[in-house]
């Protein structure tokens, strides 16, 4: 802190010194933190500030990020009633990630694996290979799982372009108490770009291993009456890894196991928003089609038409509004759109002939609507009372096999919550809600959450977190009429965090966590069935970030799942993962080296097959064995005016590791890419 002058007064160059201070942490908010999620603050404003008068300790303090999808308030991630952490737009670049899968591999406590169709993220030690329907994926706080399987999509069929995210807040454990059904291990709120950040046309060429490319257009502008809008359209298309051996299928009759020219994958996508004064409107559409090399659902072997179409779309339009003194108003509505088309070829081999075949096909559509509303109201300047409810009307749910008559569902729900963030005394906050949830004609779910953040240093915050969530069964899982004595998931988290700021350039976290849960949902024998079991854990993160360009993350996680009502061992379940991020410039603020590496530990997986009896039954399959892979990128920006160039190697030392394979798949392990690149191209105009 500056000394005052024999008067009092702050002297000017110390006012000086602060003024250079701030701008130089202000600017690194910027680019750490991006602008906010929302057209308005979910809180009053607050009385202007001279930031010159601050200390230097207090203008330390102003790079903590924010998050948004925590509380449904914007807040510091350390008032915050989770362990979150943010990805920003930065890191995207300077660590390469094609994906969201990529991106959040890298995130402290989780697994992606990927069966060469979709991406399955495991989360604190459980990935049942369930389309992600157990963590609610965001986009700009708009609920993106389907009305099918409450699927969440993380890869290529992922309804954004990475390149329009700003960033990412992942929030760990349960929260049902503000979002209902399917945040059950956390929430994940994509944030994307405004307007205002593109300020003209943008352009992207991706070139890849695979003859994969991608080319992006995006348009933006903020006008000075306060109108922005973006516009942005996406086309992707890779040829995949030419030829794949599954050793399972090596016999004449299945070309000796190699599966040729069976790995392609591509997509179109767009998104659009647009905002004036307290309203905003947005949209966003998907189309991909993935090429199936793997013969899964006993389909023929080598069969290009095995192949899934996934189409997803949605538009809200979205209010909030500050009523000053008076409260807080946040409402949307929406409309949903999902349609997924896969087809089945199936063939009986005798010896090395072919002798029957038939090809089938299955057709789902969901569309669902609904509408929100949320009331924030700020109690002398230190307490925050939250209020909301939503109505949600999946109106259409529908399955054509083909020969079969038409599945048919239609589900209604509804919600109400109410939460409060309490200042007991300045350095103890008390956090705690509740939610009804009224979802279809399941029994109504009561889902609380307590929380304790005690600041007992500057530097230093503990919180201890009690939660609890639900899922109900999805449609995918009831529409065989045979399988219906299934109930809904329910689990209770247990969390202590302590996050501690070791000086002004470093930041560490420890988590320890137990989720105890109840009538997890698996396609065990033949059918769907309930089953519990818990799991235990501990997290340590660091990061760090340097006024020179470096930046830099580091994280371990052991968990340990058991489940207590089936026979096999949990799949997909490591016990160790370690992640290392480190980003340096190389040349000034223009060139920088970002260096990824990633290990995972041994995981199990499971088969289904059948007893001598012919009874279909699962059962242990194979080790994934543990492995860590190096991902190098080299990014610039600027070295020509307006341009950004990357280029990015994979899996450097071209490491053989295999994911384990879903319920569905002949094989225990499905073997992933070996070293691969790719190179890119953006220009702003």
């Amino acid at each position: 802190m500056s000394n005052p002058g024999p008067s009092g007064r702050t002297r000017p160059a110390d006012k000086f010194l602060r003024l250079a201070l701030f701008r130089g942490v202000h600017a690194a908010l910027l680019l750490l933190c991006g602008p906010s999620a929302f057209p308005a603050e979910s809180t009053p404003p607050e009385k202007p500030v001279d930031l010159t008068e601050l200390p230097l300790e207090a203008l330390m303090n102003l790079d903590v990020p924010k998050v948004y999808a925590a509380s449904k308030i914007e807040q510091k991630t350390t008032e915050a009633p989770s362990s979150v952490t943010i990805v920003t737009a930065d890191e995207i670049k300077k660590f390469g990630y094609r994906t969201l899968a990529d991106l959040l591999r890298s995130v402290p406590g989780f697994n992606v694996s990927y069966d060469r169709n979709y991406a399955f993220l495991g989360a604190r030690g459980v990935s049942l290979g369930d389309f992600n329907s157990r963590m609610l994926l965001l986009v700009n706080g708009h609920r993106v799982n389907n009305n099918l399987t409450d699927g969440a999509y993380i890869e290529t069929a992922f309804i954004l372009d990475v390149d329009l995210i700003d960033r990412v807040e992942v929030i760990r454990g349960p929260g049902s108490v503000l979002y209902g059904n399917n945040a059950f291990f956390g929430v994940i709120n994509v944030i994307t770009r405004e307007g205002k950040q593109v300020n003209g046309v943008e352009g992207s060429f991706d070139y890849g291993s695979y003859d994969t490319y991608k080319g992006r257009v995006t348009i933006g502008e903020q006008f000075t009456n306060g109108l922005h809008f973006l516009v942005s359209g996406t086309y992707y298309d890779s040829q995949g890894v030419g030829d794949l051996f599954y050793k399972e299928f090596n016999t004449p009759a299945q070309n000796h196991g190699v599966a040729e020219d069976m790995d392609a994958d591509s997509y179109g996508s767009a998104f659009a928003s647009v905002g004036y004064g307290d309203f905003s409107l947005e949209g966003a559409w998907n189309r991909r089609e993935k090429t199936n090399p793997t013969a899964q659902f006993s389909t023929t072997f080598n069969d290009p038409r095995l192949r899934t179409i996934d189409e997803r779309s949605y538009v809200t339009l979205k209010y909030a509004h500050n009523f000053p003194d008076i409260v807080d108003v946040v409402a949307q509505v929406y409309f949903d759109h999902y349609h997924f088309d896969i087809g089945f070829p199936q063939s009986v081999i005798v010896g090395t002939n072919v002798v029957f075949s038939t090809f089938s096909t299955e057709k789902d559509t969901g569309e669902w609507w609904g509408a929100e509303l949320q009331l924030n109201k700020r109690l002398w300047d230190r307490h925050v009372i939250t209020f909301g409810g939503e109505y949600r009307d999946d109106f259409l749910q529908e399955q054509r096999l083909s020969g079969q008559p038409a599945v048919n569902r239609t589900r209604e729900s509804y919600g109400i919550y109410l939460q409060g963030d309490f200042a007991i005394v300045t350095n103890l906050h008390l956090h705690g809600g509740f939610r009804y949830d009224q979802y279809g004609s399941f029994d109504p779910s009561f889902d609380p959450r307590v929380a304790l953040i005690y600041n007992p240093f500057q530097r230093s915050t503990l919180k201890a977190i009690y939660d609890t969530a639900f899922r109900a069964p999805n449609f995918s899982e009831l529409s065989d009429p045979r399988l219906q004595d299934i109930k809904p998931e329910t689990i209770t988290g247990y969390e202590l965090v302590y996050e501690q700021e070791i000086g002004p350039r470093l930041r560490s976290s420890l988590s320890g966590f137990y989720n105890d849960m109840d009538d997890l949902i698996v396609f065990d024998s033949g059918s769907f069935t309930n089953f519990n079991a818990n799991t235990k854990g501990v997290e340590l993160a660091l990061e760090t970030s340097w006024p020179s360009g470096i930046r830099g993350r580091a994280s371990y996680s052991f968990q340990e799942t058991h489940n207590t009502s089936v026979s096999w061992e949990m799949p997909d379940s490591p016990n160790h993962m370690v992640k290392l991020n480190l980003s340096m410039p190389i040349y000034k603020d223009k060139i920088f080296a970002g260096a990824e590496f990633l290990y995972t530990s041994d995981r199990r997986s499971l088969r289904n097959t059948t007893d001598p009896f012919g009874q279909p039954i699962t059962v242990q399959g194979s080790d994934a064995g543990g492995y860590g892979i190096l991902n190098l990128t080299l990014f610039s920006q600027n070295l020509i005016k307006n341009l950004e160039f990357s280029a990015s190697v994979y899996n450097v030392l071209d490491r053989r590791y295999s994911d384990p394979a879903s319920h569905f798949h002949v094989q225990d392990t499905i073997e992933q890419n070996g070293r691969t690149f790719r190179i890119k191209l953006t220009y702003r105009f």
